[in-house]
């Protein structure tokens, strides 16, 4: 079972970033569900490969976005990217030496900049989109 799963009042109000989102999503019930039913690194590991990956190209559009629109906290906002994509590198890297309780951090790490970051911090832009 999913321990986030996508609601209608998430929405951004812009397709794309919308599915980026619902993908993050995704992928972080994939962390959690292989996490708590392997504890080996060859189903850990891709996943947080993915996720640096999948991360990266959503900070791309939606920094994108926000530019286009002229969002005033679009410098802010890319700030917020950069510390998070420097936290989950600094934990890829302690992953490599095989310890679970870093990926646990990982994914409380995850799913409090997924509820605070998404729900909070884009719904910041999200004003210009719906409105």
């Amino acid at each position: 079972m999913p321990l986030f799963v996508w609601k209608k009042e998430y929405s951004v109000g812009v397709e794309l970033l919308d599915e980026h989102h619902k993908n993050l999503f995704g992928i972080f019930n994939s962390l959690y569900e292989n996490t708590m039913h392997s504890k080996e690194v060859e189903y850990v590991l891709p996943i947080i490969d993915e996720l640096q990956q999948y991360t990266r190209y959503h900070f791309i559009a939606e920094e994108k976005y926000m530019r286009e629109q002229g969002f005033s906290g679009t410098d802010d906002h890319i700030l917020k990217h950069e510390d998070f994509a420097e936290r989950i590198n600094n934990l890829y890297s302690q992953y490599r030496d095989d310890d679970l309780e870093v990926t646990i951090e990982l994914i409380v790490v995850l799913g409090n900049w997924l509820l605070h970051h998404v729900l909070e911090e884009d719904r910041k832009y999200s004003k210009i989109a719906q409105g």
